[in-house]
């Protein structure tokens, strides 16, 4: 059996496995939704306009590339969509524990949280995840964001951990530091601007963040840094 569901920028496909189940398997759209799936940077921007698939990139992640994923959206009320999302690929809700925001299926974790007030990210301290979504991201502070991304680790060495972080235009000054934080892809006087899907690579140095060479560790009065790699990729109708 093969059905196939066609949605705006992602399909859904399901296939009977040996075992008799079914196995839902999402697959990306050509171009820049598959070109962002397949990214292996530490932290990957994508969208730039309405439209683009950016939650359902978000959700064909979570189901298909790791184990445990923490989903953010400012405000409680918008997560319903994206859980309805994720119900419609996997045909069923077993598993979902609506009131608490948190889905197990089997050894897939996904947490559906959200920050509306500044001091909100604390409660979500030292609940490790192996990718962080901040979906509609520059709805975020910028301190919130970065607060939740220090908790993106793994003990599975094999697990790859990310940060997806999508967006449309920011259209206030709170959201600007999505600007900044990706200047080579959107800031147009950047002085070496980058393409997008560029890998571009960062660190941390006395304080103050740095575009460095590559990800090479290397050492700054006495630390070890290790810089880690970010892109933008930028998509359409």
């Amino acid at each position: 059996m093969n059905i196939a569901l066609d949605k705006r920028l992602g399909k859904m496909e399901t296939i009977v496995a040996s075992n008799n189940s079914d196995i839902p398997l999402w697959t990306p759209q050509e171009g820049p939704q598959t070109e962002a799936f397949e990214c292996e940077a530490d932290i990957v921007l994508y969208g730039g306009s309405a439209g683009s698939g950016k939650t359902d990139l978000a959700v064909g992640k979570a189901l298909m590339k790791h184990q445990r994923i923490a989903i953010f959206r400012r405000n409680s009320t918008e997560m319903l969509s994206i859980i309805d999302r994720v119900a419609e690929i996997v045909g069923h809700r077993d598993g979902l524990n609506q009131v608490n925001g948190i889905w197990r299926m089997g050894n897939k974790v996904i947490e559906f949280c959200s920050t509306p007030n500044l001091g909100d990210e604390r409660k979500y301290q030292g609940r490790a995840k192996d990718l962080l979504v901040i979906d509609e991201s520059a709805n975020f502070l910028y301190q919130q964001v970065i607060f939740l991304m220090g908790w993106v680790r793994s003990t599975d060495p094999n697990q790859k951990c990310q940060v997806l972080m999508t967006t449309n235009p920011p259209t206030n000054a709170e959201g600007r530091w999505v600007i900044k934080m990706f200047a080579p892809w959107l800031d147009p006087k950047h002085p070496n601007p980058a393409k997008s899907g560029e890998i571009r690579w960062f660190a941390m140095i006395d304080g103050k963040e740095a575009e460095v060479l590559s990800g090479d560790a290397f050492e700054s009065n006495g630390e070890s840094i290790k810089p880690q790699s970010r892109t933008f990729i930028g998509a359409k109708v």
